[in-house]
C-alpha cells in the first residue's frame, strides 16, 4: 500500500529537470565568463603578433608537459597551467592518459550493469529509500567518478561552449544530476541511464591504446561493431522506458517489458526478421520504433 501511495504521484520530472537544468546553467555560465572576458580581458594584439613569440610559446608548452622546462611554468597564469595538466590528462598519448581513459571504460561498463540489473524488472519509478538503494549507492560513487572526469575534460576543452554540446557531455547531464535527486526524493527513477551504453564507442579507440588494433581495417570494423552495440542497448533503453512509462500526457496503460525483451526486440527488428511475439503497444513506442 505504501508504494502504491508513493507511485500514484510521479515525480519523473524532477529527475529529468534536474537533468535540463544543469544543462541551461552550464550553457549559461559559459556564454556569461565569455562575454566579459570578452569585455574585459581582451588580448593585445601584439602579444601574438611575431610568429617567433607564438612558436616559443607552443615550444615551452611542450616542454612543460614533459618536465623539462620548469622556469617556462613561473611565466604561464594559472588557468593555462591547469589547461595543459587537463589535456595531457585526458589525451591518451601518455601513459596515465591511457589509463584514465581505460579506468573510464570500465566505470562505463560497471554503471552500465547497474543499469541492467536495475532494468531487468518492469518498474521504471521505485520508492526504494536511498540508504536501503544498494545499486543506486554504488551507481552513485560511479558518477561523482563520472562528475570529476567532466569537469576534467572541461577545464582541457579549447571551446568550452561547444564542449557542452558534445555527445558525451549529454551522457553526463542525464546520467549524473538524477543519482543526486534520488537520495533527496527517496525513490529511483530509472531514467536515462542507457546513455552509458553509448560509451562503448570508445572501444577501438581503448583497443588502439594497448596496441591491440594496428591496421586500418581492424580499427573500422571495430568502430562499426561498437556503433551497432552502442545504438542497439540505447535503442533498447528507449523502449523499455517509453513502453513502461505509458502514453501520454498522463503516462497511462503502461505495458510492462523488461530491458532484455527490449533488447531482443529490437534484434528482431533491425534485422527485419520481425517475428511479431513482442511489439510496442503504447504510442509513444509505436512513435519511436517508427523513427529508429
Amino acid at each position: 500500500v505504501g508504494d502504491e501511495e508513493c507511485l500514484s504521484d510521479r515525480k519523473w520530472w524532477c529527475f529529468l529537470l534536474s537533468s535540463i537544468f544543469t544543462f541551461l546553467m552550464g550553457i549559461f555560465s559559459v556564454l556569461v565568463v565569455r562575454a566579459f572576458a570578452s569585455l574585459f580581458c581582451r588580448k593585445v594584439a601584439k602579444d601574438y603578433s611575431h610568429p617567433e613569440v607564438k612558436k616559443q610559446q607552443d615550444e615551452d608548452k611542450r616542454m612543460r608537459l614533459q618536465g623539462q622546462n620548469p622556469d617556462a611554468a613561473q611565466d604561464g597564469d594559472f588557468m593555462s597551467e591547469a589547461k595543459d595538466w587537463a589535456g595531457e590528462l585526458i589525451s591518451g598519448q601518455t601513459g596515465t592518459g591511457r589509463i584514465l581513459v581505460c579506468l573510464v571504460f570500465i566505470v562505463s561498463i560497471s554503471s552500465l550493469v547497474i543499469y541492467f540489473i536495475d532494468a531487468s524488472s518492469d518498474n521504471v519509478e521505485t520508492c526504494i529509500p536511498w540508504l536501503e538503494n544498494t545499486t543506486q549507492q554504488i551507481d552513485l560513487a560511479f558518477n561523482i567518478f563520472f562528475m570529476v572526469y567532466f569537469f576534467i575534460r572541461f577545464i582541457a576543452a579549447s571551446d568550452k561552449f561547444w564542449f557542452m554540446l558534445e555527445l558525451y557531455s549529454f551522457v553526463d547531464y542525464f546520467t549524473i544530476p538524477p543519482s543526486f535527486v534520488s537520495i533527496y526524493l527517496d525513490r529511483t527513477w530509472i531514467g536515462l541511464r542507457f546513455l552509458r551504453a553509448l560509451r562503448l564507442m570508445t572501444v577501438p579507440d581503448i583497443l588502439q591504446y594497448l596496441n591491440i588494433l594496428k591496421t586500418s581495417t581492424s580499427i573500422r570494423l571495430a568502430q562499426l561493431i561498437s556503433l551497432f552495440v552502442s545504438v542497439w542497448l540505447t535503442g533498447a533503453g528507449v523502449v523499455h522506458l517509453l513502453e513502461n512509462s505509458g502514453d501520454l500526457p498522463a503516462f497511462s496503460e503502461p505495458e510492462p517489458i523488461t530491458y532484455w525483451n527490449a533488447v531482443y526486440f529490437l534484434m528482431v527488428t533491425m534485422s527485419t526478421v520481425g517475428y511479431g511475439d513482442i511489439t510496442c503497444l503504447t504510442e509513444v513506442g509505436r512513435v519511436f520504433q517508427l523513427m529508429f
